[in-house]
């Protein structure tokens, strides 16, 4: 499928509890430490982990995590979570959140079975050190009911910002309702769909195997992206409304002097379409996305080497935003 950018990432997340402790809301601190514990052991030798306890590491060092996608939220607030992160950051495995272990991997563009290969690998060797809750009936015992079953969400980030700006995402997410999918901004539930940015997963995972809901999802996924297609279409139409908006956001994320994360997502968003369109060419999609997550406000603080007040952090930013982006975009003369 070619998905004109609209595809940024895939995630494919397992959840797993271990047989006769507590779920973790319910858990002590010595059963926090064991699960830990016999995670980190269990993954000795596969890769390399970095292991992070939430009591031990900064307010900043979590925020960082969670706009990397590598924690949620829920887990930066409790104190007897931990996370294991290997080396290339593209798998993570969340200790002690809602469940005892969220294992999860998140590769760039449309990568389903490749993620999932590589957790179901990840999912074997924990299995074979760490007994999991499991019923013959319902599946991976689990926290919440709507992760009974396999225990897993298949997820993948899209970009659309013409069915957002023509306000057709609500239709085109319906239409894919029958194939049992969410959406959800950028971090998750509950959050704002930044720069267009979208997550759409599967919402059950009971009585499914893995293999139909990443079928599912690819399929879900399709449909939106032709949507979106036909929506850019429509939005061209009106192509000097749509060429000013683009080249006034590249003139602002290259010239401001100040810029707040909102505003900078909402130009980088309308500068990634000018490339779709041909008004912009970048030239390293890769490193445009890394730019994305840079910008967030604890990249910011992590950048500039120091605790800065917002103020000076939207400074900060515009001029990151001024030097990266004209290294790997260029506005095209029409």
């Amino acid at each position: 499928m070619n998905n004109n950018g609209m595809i940024i990432s895939t995630r494919i997340r397992l959840a797993r509890n271990i047989d006769g402790l507590p779920f973790p809301h319910r858990m002590s601190d010595a059963h926090a430490t064991k699960v830990i514990d016999g995670v980190s052991k269990s993954l000795e030798g596969v890769d390399r982990f970095s292991r992070f306890d939430m009591n031990r590491i900064s307010p900043l060092d979590k925020s960082i995590l969670i706009e990397k996608h590598l924690i949620s939220p829920d887990l930066a607030e409790g104190k007897l979570g931990s996370v294991l992160i290997d080396t290339d950051e593209n798998v993570s495995i969340m200790v002690n959140e809602e469940d005892h272990i969220r294992e999860q991997v998140i590769l760039p563009g449309l990568s389903l079975d490749q993620a999932y290969d590589r957790i179901n690998k990840i999912d074997d060797v924990l299995s074979k050190n760490l007994k999991f809750a499991f019923s013959r009936q319902f599946g991976y015992l689990t926290a919440c009911a709507t992760n009974l079953g396999t225990g897993m969400r298949a997820s993948v980030m899209m970009f659309l910002p013409a069915l957002t700006i023509l306000k057709r995402l609500d239709s085109a997410v319906s239409a894919v309702g029958r194939l049992n999918m969410t959406v959800r901004g950028v971090y998750g539930e509950g959050s704002k769909a930044d720069g267009f940015l979208y997550q759409i997963s599967n919402q059950h995972t009971l009585g499914l195997k893995e293999s139909e809901i990443i079928d599912s999802v690819r399929s879900a996924i399709a449909h939106i992206a032709q949507n979106e297609e036909n929506a850019r279409e429509i939005l061209k139409r009106n192509e000097p409304e749509i060429l000013d908006n683009i080249y006034r956001a590249w003139g602002v994320a290259t010239n401001a002097y100040s810029m707040g994360t909102d505003e900078a997502m909402r130009l980088l968003a309308m500068i990634k379409l000018g490339d779709y369109y041909g008004y912009i060419k970048i030239s390293d999609e890769n490193v445009f996305q890394k730019l994305i997550t840079h910008i967030q406000p604890a990249n910011m603080q992590y950048i500039g080497g120091r605790n800065m007040e917002p103020e000076e952090r939207d400074i900060l930013r515009a001029r990151y935003i001024s030097a990266n982006l004209t290294t790997i975009a260029k506005r095209n003369n029409l």
